[in-house]
């Protein structure tokens, strides 16, 4: 992916319409997904942050 220069990011989250959403639009995960959430989101914030300053030189 590095060649394609995509930033990816490993941890993935597998969420459900039927269970993850209450009414199909309030976010409501269960306990089980809150340490993959974490860990997924932690590695897109340090991307984020990692890749600010190729986004500042781009615009």
């Amino acid at each position: 992916m590095g060649e394609l220069k995509v930033a990816d990011v490993r941890n993935q989250v597998t969420l459900s319409l039927a269970t993850d959403f209450k009414d199909y639009r309030d976010f409501t995960p269960g306990d089980h997904q809150e340490p993959s959430l974490h860990a997924m989101l932690d590695q897109v914030v340090s991307w984020s942050n990692a890749l600010a300053s190729v986004r500042t030189r781009a615009a």
